[in-house]
């Protein structure tokens, strides 16, 4: 299952200069300015306390640390945050050093995050009296573009760069919340942190009434200010709602298109259905291509997409994988399998064609990946590419095709940070073991303002279009 972007409450720094990261806690704050709110301050005892308590989770649970990080680097930044304990700090104090582990972890699915009670957005909100106005698009050099005003509405600056925030350089921001971000590789941290930008600048830049910002668009730089948001960033996130995560349209009289926004729903039953009564309109629209869009599916269930998409689209047995390393982790200990116990072990597991499905689409498949897919959602690119399902189309390599699961979830004693760290990780199943991403077969452009424009390239490729 995908790690959800776990977000932050706001913190108590002033706006006249970017500090570093590791001395937020040093600013002040006016009293009864929305983020002078007194938080609980932990010893210097009790922080070491939790941070050996987050080595020992790693230890128990992770099978194998060097599949995506250096042990040694890890260990040399592990001694870093130690020393750095010497006076009391506040569990967001903390997480802004324990933080710096997690891009070293190389891994989405792998991380040091923020108490529960200080990453609900709405929490957030009420507390500080507003968030940054627009959401954003992020790029590994921290460059900021604008997608909507926050919350999703249109903007007219849709598109423009953002060139500084309140007087300080946007990039210079930008790779100070990337030094504190997880995920595959420094792509995929920037494409997971753009949907979470508001919430990491509270988090590390504080509150204010109002953003100032410079804007650059159509090469042109203007200054606007905007009062901050009382609206959650909505793209990039999973919606409640079935209809925005799953639909079926038909783009001509030979292409269809069928959104698979996610693979976690509290109801697999009800995919069931919607698949079952997509694959029967496309039966009726006598389609000879399927578009299959999961740029947005952060992952989820491997079952979601065994039970009911691959019955309309597999034409051989298939496996979700080659080969699998994983840790006991004491919930799943037996008499034969001890806790601590690293297994390898192959995928035995076939799954048969349902070359006998009355609505088995024979036609050409292809599959849409892009900057946020993700955990479950990279397994089943995996099985379509492998496999010869289908073909995969998109811009780059966002994240490892060899991923890790089986994430375990551990609450430090004292501070409350949130720690998720993988117990195994599974080869693809045409196996190797190299650090390969997911790499489309059409490697074509795909605008971030403009997601349409990729389905319109593909059409203009395929034949007769």
């Amino acid at each position: 299952m995908f790690v959800k972007n776990l977000t932050m409450s706001a913190m108590l720094l002033s706006f006249c200069l970017l500090p570093l990261v590791g001395e937020a806690g040093s600013a002040t704050v006016k009293a009864g300015s929305p983020t002078a709110v007194q938080e609980e301050k932990f010893s210097p005892a009790q922080l070491k306390e939790d941070l050996q308590s987050l080595r020992t989770f790693i230890d128990v649970t992770h099978p194998d640390i060097s599949h995506s990080a250096s042990p040694a680097e890890l260990e040399r930044t592990f001694l870093q945050i130690e020393t750095s304990l010497k006076k009391p700090l506040t569990a967001n104090e903390f997480w802004h050093q324990t933080a710096k582990l997690n891009p070293l972890f190389n891994d989405a699915h792998w991380s040091v995050n923020l108490p529960q009670d200080q990453s609900d957005m709405q929490q957030l909100i009420k507390k500080t009296g507003g968030v940054f106005p627009f959401e954003v698009h992020m790029r590994p050099d921290g460059e900021l573009t604008v997608l909507a005003l926050a919350g999703g509405a249109d903007t007219s600056w849709r598109g423009a760069t953002i060139e500084s925030i309140n007087g300080v350089l946007a990039p210079l921001l930008s790779r100070q919340l990337l030094a504190l971000r997880h995920g595959d590789n420094p792509l995929n941290r920037a494409n997971l942190l753009g949907p979470s930008f508001q919430l990491y600048y509270a988090k590390v830049f504080g509150s204010p009434a109002e953003f100032k910002l410079q804007l650059k668009q159509n090469d042109k730089i203007t200054e606007v200010k905007l009062p901050a948001s009382q609206m959650a960033a909505v793209i990039g996130k999973t919606s409640e709602k079935f209809a925005d995560n799953f639909s079926y349209a038909v783009l001509d009289n030979k292409t269809a298109y069928l959104k698979l926004g996610t693979f976690s729903w509290p109801d697999e039953q009800e995919i069931g259905v919607f698949t079952k009564d997509a694959f029967g309109k496309i039966q009726q629209s006598r389609a000879k291509t399927l578009i299959i869009d999961v740029r947005e599916n952060r992952g989820g269930n491997d079952s979601a997409w065994i039970d009911h998409v691959l019955p309309y689209l597999a034409e051989r047995p298939f496996r979700v994988g080659s080969w699998n390393t994983k840790k006991v982790v004491a919930s799943r200990a037996s008499a034969t399998e001890p806790a601590g116990l690293v297994i390898e072990s192959e995928f035995k597991t076939w799954y048969q064609p349902h070359l006998s499905n009355p609505l088995r689409f024979t036609g050409k498949v292809i599959v849409l990946t892009g900057r946020r897919t993700y955990s479950s959602a990279v397994q089943f690119c995996n099985v379509m590419q492998d496999f010869g399902f289908a073909t995969l189309v998109g811009e780059g390599s966002y994240a490892r095709s060899r991923s890790t699961g089986g994430i375990q979830f551990f609450t430090l004693p004292h501070s409350k940070l949130k720690i998720i760290v993988p117990r195994f990780w599974s080869a693809r199943p045409q196996g190797g073991f190299t650090e390969q991403l997911l790499t489309p077969d059409w490697l074509m452009p795909d605008d971030i303002t403009a997601p349409n424009a990729l389905i319109q390239a593909v059409l203009t490729k395929l034949p007769s279009h």
